[in-house]
């Protein structure tokens, strides 16, 4: 092998494994925020890809002949990172929807803010909870867990190969229904808390009719949520870091 086909060798491998980390870290939580600059999203990306090439080296194929066969592999390595990324992405934003619930329940639904992650309006509590998680992701080394799930795609979805897209739609379905289901899990007390004082308002509102109840009852509601939310977030927060770490093992069997 000559100097040429040495460099493009080594170029080929580099662009492969990047075109995969670096479609995953775009949107994995806390490196692809929108938050994050562009430039240091993408520097770490290249150096990551640098870092991990000589390791993975040995499970890309072939260099392909043409270049159409080569931008078909760099397609599919782009779509697996993306897969990798939208399910990390996913199972976040389970945070963000128990506290749009959270929210409703204690009479905060109106109380909008921007959330910088999706460029939107959204619950304060949504956005509260949600950068508090991000927080305690790298704080407790989860975000170590999610490089290493990135690489053990590798496993799991050899470079190259198109995988099984009937299994990739069913994870797909049941990452979406567990982060709705966690969001759920996470905001029970709150929806309990909520029946419990509506039946209240409306018993009542039946004893005394000429009493104004939204005027009374915003203010203890509130309170009594804040409260609520103060009591139960080091509960929720234990049981969605420990959801986040099962569906981030599922891919370091590979």
């Amino acid at each position: 092998m000559n100097l040429a086909d040495l460099v493009n060798f080594n170029l080929f491998n580099f662009f492969t494994i990047f075109a995969r980390l670096g479609s995953a870290i775009m949107l994995l939580p806390g490196f692809g925020e929108a938050y994050v600059p562009q430039r240091v999203r993408l520097v770490f990306a290249l150096l990551m890809s640098f870092v991990l090439m000589p390791m993975l080296a040995d499970r890309l194929p072939a260099m392909p002949a043409d270049f159409a066969r080569f931008a078909g592999l760099l397609l599919l390595e782009i779509g697996i990172g993306v897969f990798f990324g939208m399910m990390t992405r996913l199972i976040l934003l389970g945070t963000q929807t128990a506290g749009s619930v959270i929210a409703l329940q204690i009479g905060m639904a109106s109380a909008l803010v921007s959330d910088p992650t999706t460029q939107q309006q959204a619950a304060v509590t949504g956005n509260f909870l949600l950068a508090l998680t991000i927080v305690l992701i790298f704080a407790t080394g989860l975000d170590h867990m999610t490089l290493k799930g990135l690489v053990g795609t590798y496993g799991i979805f050899p470079p190259g190969v198109v995988p099984p897209m009937g299994d990739v739609a069913n994870h797909a379905a049941r990452v979406v229904a567990d982060s709705f289901a966690v969001a759920i899990q996470m905001a029970t007390p709150f929806l309990v808390y909520g029946i419990v004082f509506s039946v209240a308002l409306g018993l009542l509102a039946r004893l005394m009719p000429t009493l104004q109840v939204f005027f009374i009852a915003m203010p203890a509601q509130l309170l009594a949520g804040l409260s609520l939310l103060a009591v139960a977030l080091t509960a929720m927060l234990l049981f969605f870091l420990g959801t986040y770490e099962e569906r981030m093992s599922v891919f370091l069997g590979g």
